[in-house]
């Protein structure tokens, strides 16, 4: 059974269990950035509507965003481990309903319930995870597990350039690497949220408990896919060769899979709200460097690398400052929550960065991104968003319950323009003197 972080020393047991963890998630991860391409690929080969494959795309994060809301449930009544490799065996399942038929509209359902299995390894994972790492150790491990991630998920286009898309090879590689995601948890221990008791907040009011990382996780993922799908896109009209206009990509995947280790390590010696505050910060010269250094490639490529990795950061330390924050089964429903905020930004972001970029093109993109990132920062500012949230028994109904909104903005604005303790208060007092 695993035991508490209140432990502050690494056990063998430990230790196996998060490598046995990291590894499914790792060799899982390769499963996912495998079938994104190659169902997408599959279907344009059949002259289907980029409307029909930008639709089916979206299935899978559909499948998170309700997924993500069963969660914390199903950790209350179902012991961790057999949900993991439920999970992995249900997976399987799929990826061969995937291989024996031909039905789009059969891919839009299967793809859907990949979507609900990807939350329930991703969550059950990441937390029991955070909640085995010893704290002193966690900006580490977290930046450890990024970086492992990044990596998979550039592993699997690699692996299916070497598959192709024709036949059944590609599903069978599939169906073999979720078989090999299941050999670690033999390794794993089993797992039981360290309180079982119900949380004080929901997945849907974890935006009031804890708004800093509801809005590090939309910022993250809004980036994440916006640039994914727009940035060679960008690169192309702007006068660049397709092969430049793709490394960009890779460029970009490098420095979020090579920098989280060293941005984890920052949070464990120096205060996790100034390495965010640097990571949002650098969010935001990066995107805004783009336009003026596209001919210089050695400073785009330099560019690129770090900003996608300071980016890439903010979900590092948002990690990080809720293992600080939850435990037990409120942890569980935080990361479920960050699923949730995740999958909205993903939907977001390249639905309003495509439309940026029909109204100023191509410029509208780093616009946008400068924009977010820049929104992210002024938020980051504040230092009531790095409080202990207050966790009792906060409903999702407080969400539109625009009195209590309003009430609590004032109550907070209050609190806060005490000058000393506010940034942006304290400047516009000095402005005003």
């Amino acid at each position: 059974m695993s035991k508490s972080t209140s432990e502050p020393v690494w056990t063998r047991e430990r230790a196996l269990t998060l490598a046995a963890l990291i590894g499914c998630l790792f060799t899982y991860g390769i499963t996912i950035s495998l079938f994104t391409p190659l169902l997408s690929l599959i279907l344009e080969v059949r002259g289907v509507s980029s409307t029909m494959i930008g639709g089916l795309a979206m299935a899978a994060p559909a499948g998170i965003i309700i997924g993500s809301f069963a969660v914390p449930w199903s950790l209350r009544n179902i012991e961790g481990h057999s949900l993991l490799l439920g999970g992995v065996a249900f997976e399987i399942v799929l990826i061969f309903a995937l291989m024996s038929t031909q039905s789009i509209a059969v891919w839009f359902v299967l793809r859907f319930l990949a979507g609900l299995v990807c939350s329930i390894l991703f969550v059950v994972s990441e937390t029991w995870i955070i909640e085995i790492t010893p704290r002193v150790h966690q900006g580490r491990v977290m930046g450890l597990y990024n970086t492992t991630m990044a990596l998979s998920f550039a592993l699997g286009p690699l692996m299916l350039s070497m598959t192709g898309t024709q036949g059944t090879l590609p599903f069978l590689v599939g169906i073999g690497l979720m078989v090999l995601a299941g050999f670690p948890l033999l390794w794993a221990g089993r797992y039981v949220p360290n309180s079982s008791d119900h949380p004080g907040f929901s997945v849907v009011s974890f935006a009031l408990v804890a708004p800093l990382l509801a809005l590090a996780c939309f910022v993250v993922a809004f980036k994440e896919l916006a640039a994914t799908s727009l940035m060679p896109v960008y690169g192309l009209r702007i006068g660049m060769s397709e092969t430049s206009a793709t490394l960009m990509l890779f460029i970009g995947a490098a420095g979020a899979a090579l920098l989280q280790l060293p941005i984890g390590w920052l949070a464990d010696h120096f205060n996790p709200r100034k390495v965010l505050v640097a990571c949002a910060l650098g969010g935001i010269a990066g995107a805004a460097a783009w336009p003026f250094i596209v001919n210089l490639p050695f400073l785009l490529w330099t560019t690129l690398f770090l900003w996608w990795g300071f980016f890439a950061g903010i979900y590092t330390v948002s990690m990080i400052l809720a293992g600080k924050w939850f435990k037990g089964t409120e942890l569980a429903t935080a990361m479920a929550a960050f699923g949730v905020f995740w999958g909205i930004g993903g939907f977001v972001g390249p639905m309003v960065g495509g439309a940026s970029m029909d109204l100023w093109d191509p410029y509208g993109l780093p616009l946008t991104l400068v924009i977010v990132a820049g929104l992210f920062f002024v938020i980051s500012l504040f230092p009531r968003f790095y409080r202990q949230p207050k966790k009792d028994n906060v409903s999702w109904t407080d969400l539109v319950d625009s009195g209590k909104i309003v009430q609590l903005f004032f109550s907070w604005l209050k609190k806060e323009n005490q000058y000393g303790k506010c940034l942006p208060c304290r400047n516009l007092q000095q402005s005003n003197q």
